[in-house]
C-alpha cells in the first residue's frame, strides 16, 4: 500500500474508517475526537462515520462523515433501522472509495446495529476491529444474547477493551485470549470546554454558592444506583450543612418517577435540584465546576465516560468498588471508594469527602494529574494504531500473534 504524508508531514500508512452511529447523541463524541487524535498522531489517516447529532470537530486531517441522520427520536424502530441500514451502507462506499482497509466499530452492546456493519465490512474484506465499551447489555444479562454476542464477537478480526474486566467478561462469552487487547479509555482534556469558576456556574444553575454539591451526572440507568444515593442524602444531610444532591441527565429505558418517589419518601426535595433531561456540551462545564464531587455509585459497569469527565474537569469522584472503577480510582489517592450497595458507606464516604476541604481539593488535583499521564491520547492512539498495522498484509503477519502470559 503507497504511504500518504499528513498536513503535518506526518507519514500515513494505514486508513481507518472510524465508524461510531452514537456520538453526541450520547456522549460518545468525546471518545471518537479523542481516539481520533491520537491515531492521526500515530501516523494513520482516520474518517469518523458518526450521527448527524454530531458536531463537527475540525480537527486537521480527520475526515468527518455525518451518514447516520436520524437514528435517534420518536419514530418506530424498523424506521430507524432503515435509515441506520442505509447510512451504513453509505459509510462503506466512503470507506471503499478511499481505500480504508479497517473498520473500526465502537460497540455499546446493541446487536442488530453491529451484525449490520460487521457483516457489510466482511462482504467488502474489511478487517475489522472492535471497541467493546460495554461487553454486555447493562439493560440485564440474556443468556442467548451474551451467546449471540460472543458469535459476533469471534467474526471480527481483533477486540479491544478498556480494562481487565471487560477482558475476563469477552473471554467468558468465548472471544479467544488472543484477539483481545486491553487499551484504556483516554482523558477528555482536548474535547471538554473551558470551565468557569464555580460561583459563576452555580449562579447559572441556581444553586446557593455556600451549598455542598453532589453531582450525579449522564443517563439515568437502573444500573447506576441513583436510587442508593437518594437513600444515603438523608444521612449525609445531617452531618453536612447545605447539601445539594444535583441530578443532570436524563432515564434511559426507564421513568424518572421511581427517583422523584425515592426523593419524596426520604424527605429531600428541597435538597434535591433536577435537571432531567439531556444536557448540551455547552452546559456541561458548568455542572462539574458547580460540584464539589462526582457521585458514581454504580452496580455495574465496564467503563465510565462519566469518571472519566469528572477527572478531567479536575472534580472529586466518589465510586463504588466495582473492578472496572478501581482500576482507576484508588481510595484517597486520586478519588474517594465505597462498599458496593452499601448505604451506610456511601453516606459515610460522602460527609468525609464534603467535611475535610483540603483533603477534597489534593485529591482532585492528583485525579487531574493520573489521568493526564495514565490515559493520554498519544499514548492510547500509538497502541490501537499498532494493532492496526499487524492485522494488515503488509505487515507480512495479518493475524494477531498470541498473547505472553506477561500480557
Amino acid at each position: 500500500m503507497s504511504k500518504q504524508i499528513d498536513a503535518a508531514g506526518v507519514e500515513q500508512d494505514v486508513s481507518i474508517a472510524m465508524i461510531e452511529p452514537v456520538g453526541g447523541h450520547g456522549g460518545a463524541h468525546y471518545y471518537d475526537f479523542g481516539l481520533a487524535r491520537g491515531l492521526l498522531a500515530a501516523g494513520c489517516r482516520v474518517s469518523l462515520y458518526t450521527c448527524d447529532e454530531t458536531a463537527d470537530p475540525k480537527i486537521a486531517g480527520l475526515g468527518f462523515f455525518p451518514f447516520y441522520r436520524g437514528i435517534y427520536g420518536r419514530d418506530s424502530r424498523f424506521v430507524r433501522m432503515i435509515r441506520f441500514l442505509r447510512g451504513s451502507l453509505s459509510v462503506f462506499k466512503s470507506a471503499v472509495s478511499r481505500h480504508e482497509r479497517v473498520c473500526h466499530y465502537q460497540v455499546f452492546n446493541d446487536l442488530i446495529p453491529e451484525l449490520v456493519v460487521i457483516t457489510l465490512a466482511k462482504l467488502l474484506r474489511r478487517k475489522i476491529v472492535l471497541t467493546v465499551h460495554d461487553v454486555s447489555s447493562l439493560a440485564g444479562p440474556i443468556t442467548w444474547k451474551r451467546q449471540m454476542t460472543g458469535w459476533v464477537y469471534r467474526s471480527t478480526h481483533a477486540v479491544i477493551a478498556h480494562n481487565k474486566v471487560s477482558l475476563r467478561e469477552l473471554e467468558s462469552i468465548g472471544v479467544p485470549s488472543q484477539m483481545i487487547r486491553v487499551i484504556a479509555h483516554g482523558h477528555y482534556l482536548d474535547s471538554v470546554r473551558k470551565m468557569p469558576p464555580a460561583a459563576e456556574a452555580r449562579r447559572a444553575l441556581g444553586i446557593d454558592p455556600q451549598a455542598k454539591v453532589i453531582l450525579f451526572f449522564g443517563q439515568i440507568k437502573d444500573v447506576k444506583g441513583l436510587d442508593l444515593l437518594i437513600e444515603a442524602l438523608p444521612a449525609v444531610s445531617r452531618e453536612v450543612r447545605g447539601v445539594v444532591l444535583l441530578i443532570a441527565g436524563r432515564p434511559w429505558k426507564s421513568e424518572f418517577t421511581r427517583y422523584a418517589s425515592l426523593i419524596d419518601a426520604a424527605g429531600m426535595r428541597s435538597q434535591c435540584i433536577l435537571h432531567i433531561n439531556f444536557i448540551p456540551d455547552d452546559a456541561v462545564a458548568n455542572y462539574y465546576a458547580a460540584a464539589d464531587v462526582v457521585a458514581l455509585p454504580y452496580r455495574r459497569i465496564y467503563q465510565s465516560g462519566v469518571l472519566m469527565m469528572a477527572m478531567t474537569y479536575g472534580r472529586a469522584v466518589v465510586v463504588s468498588d466495582l473492578p472496572g472503577m478501581t482500576e482507576i480510582v484508588t481510595d484517597g489517592a486520586n478519588g474517594y471508594v465505597f462498599s458496593l450497595g452499601i448505604e451506610d458507606s456511601l453516606a459515610r464516604i460522602l460527609v468525609r469527602a464534603l467535611q475535610h476541604d483540603q483533603e477534597r481539593v489534593e485529591i482532585a488535583r492528583r485525579a487531574l494529574e493520573y489521568i493526564r499521564r495514565e490515559h493520554n491520547w498519544n499514548d492510547i492512539g500509538d497502541m490501537t494504531a499498532q494493532l492496526f498495522r499487524k492485522l494488515l498484509p503488509q505487515d507480512g503477519n495479518p493475524a494477531l500473534a498470541p498473547r505472553s502470559e506477561a500480557e
